[in-house]
């Protein structure tokens, strides 16, 4: 009987096994894990097994030892990251250096799972700048703002309204591709916000188009969604300045919700109407 009551197997201790093979070692974490980089966990309940003559009924354990982990971010609060994020962000007199502190800062975890860093590299005539949410799976495998089939439908977009790419600036809010496609994170945004203002700083823009919420919720500290926002303009201070920002639905989202491009064409005239209205240069 004790034998038999030995290799009983809980229901529990087969779902804790079965998570931790799939890389669940909580249910919330607030340290993100790289789980490309860790080392195997070894279950101590299959790799050191009890003989079976023993007769002794020890409970076996329910977890298996955690190895030790590499966490994708250094050390520092979420409030320090933010700080050093504004430090380094200052710091950077051109495009080239924002990005090379972009690549190298420790605060962010994306950077380790997306394939590309997505911003604009350099200023045009004009002053107008392309303002994209996320990283679309194309812009990632190409190493491209809006390419693929997102990347037709906006120039489509901007040539309805007499634009190119030839004389907009295309940026994204969000450099890199969160896993899955997921939506960033709040803390994710509070810590790019300062690179994504010193990267509009030195790009030096008269009018703004953004594409989805994030770049409203990280420069405005707005938290409605696309669906609240889109069609709002937005006035945002940069250098003593006051930058007008319209809202509208992006060519990715466009492409998911076909119907929605009515929306984004009364947008798109609104755009044009504020550029005929502007003064030129």
């Amino acid at each position: 009987m004790a034998k038999e009551l030995d290799h009983e197997v809980d229901p529990r201790e087969t779902l804790i096994r079965w998570h931790l093979a799939s890389g669940v070692d909580a249910l919330l974490d607030e340290m993100p894990h790289d789980r490309f980089n860790e080392k195997p966990v070894i279950d101590t309940v299959t790799a050191n097994p009890e003989p079976k003559s023993s007769p002794r009924l020890t409970p076996k354990p329910v977890a298996a030892s955690r190895a030790a982990v590499t966490p994708i971010l250094a050390g520092g609060s979420s409030d320090e990251w933010v700080e050093r994020a504004h430090q380094q962000a200052k710091a950077a007199s051109n495009l080239v250096e924002l990005r090379a502190f972009l690549e190298g800062f420790e605060g962010i975890a994306l950077k380790r799972t997306a394939r590309s860093l997505l911003m604009a590299d350099n200023a045009v005539p004009g002053g107008i700048i392309i303002l994209g949410d996320l990283p679309e799976a194309d812009d990632e495998r190409s190493g491209e703002i809006f390419s693929g089939r997102a990347g037709v439908l906006l120039d489509l977009m901007l040539g309805s309204i007499g634009l190119s790419r030839d004389n907009v600036a295309l940026t994204m809010s969000v450099p890199w591709r969160p896993p899955g496609n997921r939506a960033p994170t709040s803390q994710e945004l509070a810590t790019l916000a300062p690179f994504l203002r010193r990267q509009l700083q030195l790009l030096q823009p008269k009018l703004i188009l953004s594409f989805g919420p994030s770049g409203a919720q990280m420069l405005a500290d707005r938290s409605e969604t696309i669906l609240k926002l889109r069609g709002q303009w937005i006035d945002l201070p940069i250098d003593n300045k006051s930058i007008p920002m319209l809202v509208t639905f992006g060519p990715g989202h466009l492409l998911r919700h076909p119907a929605q491009k009515l929306f984004a064409w009364r947008d798109l005239k609104a755009l044009r109407d504020q550029l005929l209205s502007m003064p030129k240069a």
